[in-house]
């Protein structure tokens, strides 16, 4: 690593964890500790593995993407495996883009090249991207009218734009031949797109938001058993909103996972449907624990040795594809 990627890195951790000290003694840290004291473990411990075993949704939607944009099958081990240790690595990089750089580099080249790779994961990034987005949105009506919603809205309605203008750039990316010569040259997609039909784009899609839209929404009622373990009394509704809204921030490309962003964002919320700053900063730092869990799970898989080259099978003549060898 260079020196200028290390203090990079290093700056964006200062950054998160500058807010999350800031937002600590800005509010009172006593009231955190006792709040962490007294969590009812008989739900927060099922919260916490839970929000580490969601992330096998992410793992089917990678599998099954695959499959429907380019024509290969993973085994399910090295999917679950290889999963997990994407993610060890994505949570120590910005709006977790670097699990999809593990995933890419995972991967056994195949005869198609690295965009052929490169396919399911920005797909499947993409419709991550879009599901939350819907989520929060309309997670704006649980809300009180005293909220602004005016920012939430322009951040939603900006990374749904954002990611249909990526997803039409993979289709049809002779549309942006400007923006693609950004890519390095074996990264991108053809100029003429896939030879996929509409269908089966239209059924890949489906595919990939339905499983997003599970992995979001499982992941906002787990971290909602935090809230409850920790003793919150507030309606559901409301508190599943700020839960949503404030998951927006892990696409801030400023720190970490949304280090320090989500926590400020989970707290301004909370003060304005009845909870407090404190319970906020106590579920955000048990959020945290399930993150810290997952790390070291995928961790564990790659010093293990558990998680080499991935060689996928191709299907062969499926979806109008040409036939592969194995």
């Amino acid at each position: 690593m260079g020196g200028r990627q290390l203090l990079v890195r290093t700056g964006r951790w200062a950054l998160g964890c500058a807010i999350v000290g800031f937002l600590l003694l800005r509010f009172d840290p006593g009231a955190v500790a006792r709040a962490l004291q007294h969590v009812d473990l008989r739900i927060a411990a099922p919260a916490i593995l839970g929000l580490v075993a969601v992330h096998l949704l992410g793992a089917v939607a990678w599998h099954d993407l695959s499959i429907r944009l380019a024509d290969f099958r993973l085994g399910w081990w090295s999917t679950i495996t290889h999963y997990y240790a994407a993610q060890a690595v994505g949570t120590l990089t910005p709006a977790n883009l670097g699990a999809d750089a593990y995933r890419l580099a995972a991967v056994r080249k195949p005869a198609g090249g690295w965009a052929t790779l490169l396919l399911p994961i920005v797909v499947q990034r993409v419709t991550s991207y879009v599901a939350l987005s819907a989520i929060a949105l309309a997670g704006l009506a649980l809300l009180p009218s005293s909220v602004s919603t005016l920012p939430i809205v322009i951040v939603g309605a900006g990374l749904i734009l954002v990611s249909l203008t990526i997803l039409l750039s993979v289709w049809r990316p002779g549309m942006f031949r400007g923006l693609l010569r950004l890519l390095p040259q074996r990264m991108r997609p053809d100029a003429q797109g896939t030879n996929l039909p509409a269908r089966a784009w239209i059924a890949a899609l489906a595919s990939g938001l339905s499983l997003a839209l599970a992995f979001h929404l499982g992941s906002i009622a787990l971290v909602y058993g935090l809230v409850v373990a920790l003793g919150g009394h507030a309606e559901a509704g409301p508190v599943l909103a700020c839960i949503a809204i404030a998951r927006l921030s892990i696409l801030i490309p400023l720190s970490p996972s949304g280090l320090g962003f989500q926590e400020a964002a989970l707290s301004v919320l909370f003060l304005q449907i009845g909870l407090t700053a404190e319970m906020a900063l106590a579920t955000a730092l048990l959020n945290r624990l399930a993150l810290v869990a997952t790390m070291a799970l995928g961790t564990a898989l790659i010093v293990s040795g558990r998680t080499g080259t991935i060689t996928p099978r191709y299907q062969g003549s499926q979806q109008g594809y040409p036939a592969r060898p194995d």
